[in-house]
């Protein structure tokens, strides 16, 4: 296969085929998804949906979020926010979602919600094991690039530390490109299987076009 159309083919592998992930997280509006795996999140839904959608891959997986608490007080509606949180888990073939704690009100949440109390479950009610850490950063809280901080905390071996796939991949040269095209096309049989017929069938004339 020409190098092009499996570069090609595995660029629309990975956009194509991401609804294959197994494991998806539903986030609440009460939830500021921060980064995961090291990276800011894509999530899945509307503007104004009260939850959203992450979609992960099978394995190990980190997130850094933060729970907001929020109150009613007259016409003002007062905000009570977590720590920045970060969490590794194992899943898999899972829909995970988050159990949070329900303040009665505000000076409740205030006195509480700095040993944040959480879970995730998967789709049976079975809780997930999760090593969570606080994402502590001294001085001004104003543009965190929570991204670069998972990235610095797991270099530091904190105790929710994880190994990002993207660590050990080795960057596309002269000398390896053949090894990176081989890849690729293992890569591109490898979704190419797990795809169904109407995925194939685009997948298909995508390449015949090309």
């Amino acid at each position: 296969m020409h190098i092009k159309k499996m570069v090609l083919g595995a660029l629309l592998g990975g956009l194509s085929f991401s609804s294959l992930a197994a494991v998806t997280l539903q986030v609440p509006d009460s939830i500021d998804l921060l980064a995961a795996n090291e990276a800011k999140p894509q999530l899945d839904g509307g503007l104004f949906s009260s939850s959203k959608t992450l979609t992960l891959p099978d394995g190990e997986n980190q997130i850094v979020f933060r729970y907001k608490a929020y109150f009613n007080q007259g016409d003002e509606r007062i905000v009570v926010p977590s720590n920045a949180i970060i969490a590794k888990f194992s899943a898999t073939d899972s829909d995970l979602e988050f159990v949070l704690p329900e303040y009665q009100n505000q000076q409740q949440a205030q006195q509480n919600i700095a040993n944040l109390s959480w879970k995730l479950v998967d789709q049976t009610g079975l809780e997930i094991g999760v090593t969570q850490d606080k994402l502590i950063k001294n001085g001004l809280q104003v543009g965190r690039d929570y991204a670069a901080e998972a990235q610095q905390y797991n270099a530091a071996g904190g105790v929710a530390a994880f190994a990002a796939p993207s660590s050990s991949v080795t960057p596309t040269t002269a000398t390896n490109a053949p090894i990176a095209a081989k890849d690729a096309e293992e890569m591109l049989h490898f979704w190419y299987e797990k795809a169904d017929a109407d995925t194939k069938a685009r997948f298909k004339r995508f390449v015949n076009q090309q």
